[in-house]
């Protein structure tokens, strides 16, 4: 399986694994975050060495057959570039060391492993993905177990209020990001959700300034919340 891959889906499969083992066996909702964190977070120090930055473009291409929409231009196809091979290897090393703070966890182990998994996977699929939807997808995929964390393992006697915020808050962000996203890929006219296509169709007709800083304004909102 491609290292893009790996990285991005490993933490999805371990948080499905949790889910399958029992109740009873706590270390191992222990023993999974922290075994499939430290491999993405080896997987990611390993890209960050490879990578080429003199190599321009994307590099480490994956594209994963079946996930996408064809017809709609949908395809899951992830990559890094020299911006987001920094956060991914920021992202994995957060992600590694959230799991060894996790230990002192002592209820609902299982459903936190699970959460943890599931926002690891979110953060670095929308770090590398190449596609508007998948990007979005993977980035609320990362903020859904937000709510659930605070609220259940909060500490302080106001973490009730403070999920009910971040809920409003974050909610009102993905909404004007996705507004942002939307207007983006009807103004390219590119037909397909992918970065490099997108990127394409402006470079050949440039969408007009007015346009631009509506759509910026959008999307520095709604991902800036």
């Amino acid at each position: 399986m491609p290292v893009l891959a790996l990285i991005v889906f490993l933490p999805l499969l371990a948080a499905l694994g949790v889910l399958a083992v029992p109740r009873r066996y706590r270390v191992v909702h222990r023993l999974v975050p922290l075994i499939a964190t430290f491999v993405v977070a080896v997987l990611s120090v390993f890209v960050f060495q490879q990578f080429e930055p003199e190599g321009g473009g994307y590099q480490f291409v994956t594209v994963i057959p079946g996930l996408g929409a064809a017809g709609l231009g949908i395809e899951a196809r992830f990559g890094l570039d020299g911006l987001n091979v920094g956060l991914v290897l920021m992202g994995a090393l957060v992600a590694f060391a959230a799991a060894c703070a996790s230990w002192e966890i002592r209820e609902r182990e299982k459903e936190y492993s699970i959460l943890l998994l599931v926002m690891t996977g979110g953060i670095l699929g929308a770090f590398t993905a190449l596609d508007l939807f998948f990007f979005y997808f993977f980035h609320e995929l990362a903020l859904v177990p937000t709510f659930l964390m605070i609220g259940i393992w909060g500490r302080g006697d106001q973490r009730s209020y403070a999920t009910f915020k971040i809920t409003l808050y974050l909610s009102l962000g993905a909404l004007i990001a996705l507004i942002g996203l939307i207007a983006l890929y009807a103004a390219a006219g590119a037909g397909s959700f992918g970065f490099a296509e997108v990127e394409a169709a402006l470079r050949d007709q440039p969408i007009s300034e007015t346009t631009q800083h509506w759509i910026f304004g959008l999307l520095l909102l709604g991902f800036g919340i």
